[in-house]
């Protein structure tokens, strides 16, 4: 995989955020440290051989894949409507099946209740990969993990998705319960974000960003920082280093296409943006294993 998967999203918690996470009452628990969802990703694959420092959940959708670990002598098949956890600290391997790759969610958790976890979930079921049915509830739930992390970015966000995290977990098992529709506010800033999503290359004011919304620039930007917790320039760079987080960690490309890529012409000012929002270098990230 070179540029990764069309409409692939991915987010990896920023180290000051994980640190700020760690240390939380509501959070050292059970946490995301990242999270994503990889539709149609042929070519997919990963070898870990000391492991993640994370537990890993691979829930197929779509198509197919597999995944390896010390006690199989084979690959082990994953297809629609499965999952696994791979335990933190053990080595593995996964990857979409070549002729109908896969469409997976995942996500890696950690936490003090995070081995406990896992061993409940494997005390529950009689053989692994789990096959279970698919339920609108289920993606829900993904999904407003998600866009706790990534809609405010905050420590905020981080508990509200922690606090969903055990129950998607455990929902692996029974299914979801149902959520409570976005209100009219929230789903405009989101579709707002969904356009910052779609012109990762461009540069934007806050006035084009409010015409696009059909707002005033004053009222865009109050609403926006009352909903997401932080500015909409603020918040647009955040993405595109999410965007970079991705592409350093599954494409070839050099630091400066990334930077090229996301409408940065200087390369330092790149890195300094990306150190500011993640808290380590590019390349410190791209010799991490976090995706």
């Amino acid at each position: 995989m070179k540029e990764g998967f069309q409409g692939q999203r991915a987010y990896s918690l920023p180290v000051a955020l994980l640190h700020e996470a760690t240390g939380h009452a509501l959070c050292q628990g059970l946490y995301v440290t990242d999270i994503g969802f990889y539709p149609v990703a042929r070519a997919h694959r990963r070898t870990r051989r000391t492991g993640s420092d994370q537990h890993l959940l691979l829930y197929c959708v779509q198509g197919a894949g597999w995944y390896q670990l010390p006690h199989h002598a084979e690959k082990q098949p994953l297809r629609a409507n499965q999952w696994v956890v791979l335990p933190a600290h053990v080595p593995h391997r996964y990857g979409a099946d070549e002729a109908t790759p896969w469409t997976i969610y995942w996500l890696h958790f950690a936490g003090t209740q995070a081995a406990a976890l896992y061993e409940y979930l494997l005390a529950q079921l009689p053989t692994l990969p789990a096959t279970i049915r698919p339920t609108e509830e289920r993606f829900h739930l993904f999904e407003a993990m998600f866009a706790q992390l990534t809609l405010t970015a905050t420590l905020a966000g981080v508990v509200q998705a922690s606090a969903r995290l055990g129950h998607f977990l455990l929902g692996l098992l029974p299914a979801a319960s149902p959520l409570v529709p976005p209100s009219p506010a929230a789903a405009g800033i989101a579709q707002s974000i969904e356009f910052m999503r779609e012109h990762l290359a461009a540069s934007f004011t806050v006035p084009e960003l409010a015409a696009q919304a059909g707002l005033s620039a004053s009222h865009y930007a109050a609403l926006f920082r009352a909903q997401v917790g932080r500015p909409p320039i603020v918040f647009f760079n955040f993405l595109k280093m999410q965007h970079a987080c991705q592409q350093l960690t599954d494409s070839g490309l050099r630091i400066k296409e990334i930077a090229h890529q996301l409408g940065f012409g200087d390369v330092y000012y790149f890195s300094r943006v990306f150190a500011r929002v993640m808290g380590i270098s590019p390349r410190q990230f791209r010799q991490g294993d976090r995706a």
